[in-house]
């Protein structure tokens, strides 16, 4: 042990004394620089001496002729080297006392009197060098600390002090410091090996890396911008102003279904287990996973004692944003998140933090590109074996699969489904939206008399997805008149569309002069024709799994504006975020879907342009025509094909009862997970109901789960067939469930209530009541 701790001391010393022989030398040098003005760069230190006035404020001439003379080993350094690079703190030492300009004569108390004189300074530094050069092999870690303050102190105050004495500039002195200081560091940690620090001072440096990093992520954005794309201003929200509880699913031991609200997502990962743990989130297209994460970040900051349990027990909080494009690597994560950290710790960050209680964020891995897919992998692949570190993943459910079959086995993986928001909440989800919404120039709404239309409508279904919510709170303070009960989610985002390109017009006629006096339907025609170009672009993501652009895969939106004349920027920042990345040679714009349900939305508003200019095609052909070579996987069009039930009912003519029946066989191949939802999304079409019908044989057991106002007319067309139902939550009626169920076997009722010890037979809650008077639950309720 003796000998250990002999090597680990021997090593401070080497530390110092490598940094006197790099940055101190460097930095002795540059002072040297500045008080030698006249000396010409490539001039030998000889050539130089002939030419220096007699009168020189240098003390060469007034020196003795011993002072003067080099030894061998400094005069060979002085003939070879004319720049004086290769001079050691020694001979710098020398050539500052024989050749800087206005410094004190030899004998002048200003070089031994310890002050903050530039000459007391540098003989300092010298002393300090000789004292590691001659002194004791070994010191200890707090001496070493002590040496490595002092020798910062004494090079920052000889920067300043040159600084005053030759006339630099403020930006000088700032840059110099810096890249002192930066040195120390580099050096420091390239003398001591990874293997001494971490088992000497593991811990030490493991406070000062969680305390560091907890400084640069002070600077993380915890604010989000609601519906950016349809306000004339950049409005940021503080997160925790508008955050409303989401409801999530998950398993208990014995794989039942339980609810919980998001306040305990963290805790439902098994912290007594000794495997690394991967929490995997899934959840529709604007159900508000981004916001959950900027959520716990924000809690985190603030101590982790807020609304989200279970955030104290991390140390590092680290995010992902897998739409990104700007990442390779973990390394360049970290690199990114914590640069002073990373600067000070380049080659101990990994080891350091797999010891630490560290919490990945992963934002949207269905919208991952290839450059964050690496970073993601890279971060499993490094942190399979570090007990201690947790990754809450979010996603679209059909990319979940792909993505499992990657995850390393070491890791203790929890499914959970985020619900949305409870429908209790919802209602004043939308009020604080409109609040916001009112604060802006223009825009006033009678709360009051909106009220109940919010109530009735926010129990639908699609409604649970916060992003629906927030186009519902922008519909009612822009047009309340338009909000119906009826609402179908593709109805608001066909509002929202209208909108979006109602006042990208507006913008066109107030900014560009020449499209003022344009005749209205030429304007019209041309915006159409920028949409439908950028609509494609849109299929085109969704077939390539992006929701990210850089500029030339936006090619075909770019010159069809220039055709038209339409300018780009406004048609691009209509619909999509715009931000600008580092690129190898300079700049690049990154444009991003701001939701992939508005992306999706798109994608089939440019498919239904297509069956109106091609009224023979099918859906599948119109697909496959933008697929090109690449094979049609219909799961990744199930959103738009929903969406397309919508759009066919906003024909001029009506659309054929074929092409409605294609749209519920090609969601019946990719596997749709709930006919009640293809049946809300139809509007209740009687083609498109008797087409499922048609696909459901006879005796397969119906499971209701959700969409209950669906599947209830699905039912009331279906032949007697055995059904069970497993509602995870309240729904705003269930007499017409109750009357389509009357024709039916119904083998299972399992309800999911947010209830502590309930009264069955005594209890006044309705949604209990309407159960009980169809079936004899008694004190079988759970």
């Amino acid at each position: 042990m003796a000998t250990w701790v002999g090597c680990k001391e021997r090593a401070y010393v080497h530390k110092i004394d490598e940094a006197m022989k790099t940055t101190v030398t460097n930095t002795l040098y540059e002072l040297l620089m500045w008080a030698m003005p006249d000396k010409l760069l490539e001039e030998s230190i000889f050539d130089y001496i002939k030419r220096l006035d007699k009168n020189s404020s240098a003390n060469y001439h007034r020196a003795n002729a011993s002072l003067q003379k080099f030894n061998k080993e400094q005069r060979e350094t002085l003939l070879n080297d004319h720049t004086l690079r290769e001079a050691d703190i020694t001979l710098l030492f020398k050539l500052f006392k024989l050749f800087a300009h206005d410094v004190a004569a030899f004998d002048n108390y200003k070089w031994t009197c310890g002050g903050a004189h530039l000459e007391s300074l540098i003989t300092s530094i010298k002393n300090m060098r000789n004292d590691i050069a001659h002194g004791s092999c070994t010191i200890n870690y707090t001496v070493f600390n002590s040496m490595a303050n002092k020798l910062r102190v004494l090079l920052t105050e000889a920067l300043k002090a040159a600084k005053e004495k030759y006339g630099r500039s403020d930006v000088e002195l700032q840059n110099k410091t810096k890249e002192m200081e930066v040195g120390l560091y580099e050096v420091f940690q390239q003398v001591l090996g990874k293997e001494e620090l971490l088992s000497y001072c593991h811990q030490d440096i493991k406070n000062i890396l969680i305390t560091e990093a907890n400084n640069d992520l002070q600077t993380v954005s915890v604010f989000i911008n609601p519906l950016h794309f349809l306000l004339e201003s950049d409005v940021k929200v503080f997160v925790q102003q508008l955050f409303t509880k989401m409801l999530f699913r998950k398993k208990d031991q014995k794989g039942r279904d339980i609810i919980l609200d998001s306040s305990q997502i963290v805790n439902v990962f098994k912290h007594d287990t000794d495997r690394p743990q991967l929490l995997l989130t899934e959840g529709e297209g604007g159900s508000g996973k981004s916001t959950l994460l900027t959520m716990i970040t924000h809690e985190w900051l603030e101590g982790g004692h807020g609304q989200m349990k279970g955030l104290d027990k991390y140390h590092l909080i680290l995010r992902v944003q897998c739409r990104d494009r700007h990442l390779d690597s973990l390394d360049d994560l970290l690199r990114n998140a914590l640069p002073i950290v990373y600067c000070k710790n380049r080659n101990l960050m990994l080891p350091i933090m797999k010891g630490c209680n560290i919490l990945f964020l992963i934002d949207g891995q269905d919208e991952a590109n290839p450059h964050s897919w690496k970073v993601v992998q890279d971060i499993l692949n490094t942190f399979k074996d570090a007990s201690s570190s947790t990754i809450l993943l979010t996603s679209r459910p059909e990319a979940i699969p792909n993505f499992r079959s990657t995850i390393p086995t070491e890791y203790q993986v929890t499914d959970i489904k985020l619900l949305g928001i409870d429908i209790k909440d919802r209602k004043n989800f939308v009020t604080n939206y409109i609040i916001l919404f009112q604060d802006l120039p223009g825009k006033t709404v009678d709360l009051n008399k909106l009220q109940q239309t919010i109530e009735s409508i926010c129990g639908r279904d699609h409604f649970n997805v916060p992003l629906n919510l927030v186009f519902l709170a922008w519909q009612c303070i822009h047009d309340p008149y338009s909000v119906s009960e009826t609402e179908s989610q593709t109805q608001l985002y066909f509002w929202a569309y209208k909108l979006i390109v109602q006042k990208l017009k507006e913008r066109l006629l107030n900014k560009k002069p020449e499209l003022a006096i344009m005749d209205k339907m030429e304007l019209t025609r041309r915006v159409k024709e920028c949409m439908e170009a950028l609509c494609q672009c849109m299929l085109h993501a969704v077939i390539n799994k992006h929701v990210v652009f850089i500029e030339h895969e936006l090619r075909h939106v770019i010159t069809t504006c220039d055709r038209t004349g339409i300018p780009c920027q406004e048609v691009l920042s209509a619909f999509l975020t715009i931000k600008v990345i580092k690129a190898p040679l300079g700049e690049d714009h990154q444009y991003t879907t701001p939701h992939k349900g508005l992306q999706d939305y798109l994608a089939a508003v440019y498919v239904d342009s297509k069956l109106k200019q091609q009224p023979h095609s099918t859906i599948k052909e119109v697909i496959k025509g933008e697929l090109g070579p690449i094979p049609m996987e219909v799961k990744d069009f199930t959103y738009i094909l929903l969406h397309l039930f919508g759009l066919l009912k906003h024909h001029l003519q009506p659309a054929p009862t074929w092409l409605h029946e294609e749209v519920v066989q090609l969601l019946h191949e990719a596997e749709i997970d709930s006919w009640g939802k293809v049946v809300e999304a139809a509007e209740y079409n009687t083609v498109v109901i008797t087409a499922i019908v048609r696909l459901i044989p006879r005796g397969e057991v119906m499971l209701v789960k959700d969409h209950v106002e669906g599947h209830s007319v699905l039912l009331s067309h279906l032949m007697p067939t055995e059904v069970k139902v497993k509602i995870p939550g309240p729904v705003p009626d269930l007499t017409p469930l109750m009357g389509a169920l009357t024709y039916h076997n119904v083998t299972s009722v399992n309800v999911l209530r947010n209830m502590w010890n309930p009264q069955p037979t005594t209890t006044q809650d309705p949604f209990l009541q309407t159960l009980m008077s169809r079936w004899d639950l008694c004190d079988s309720v759970h």
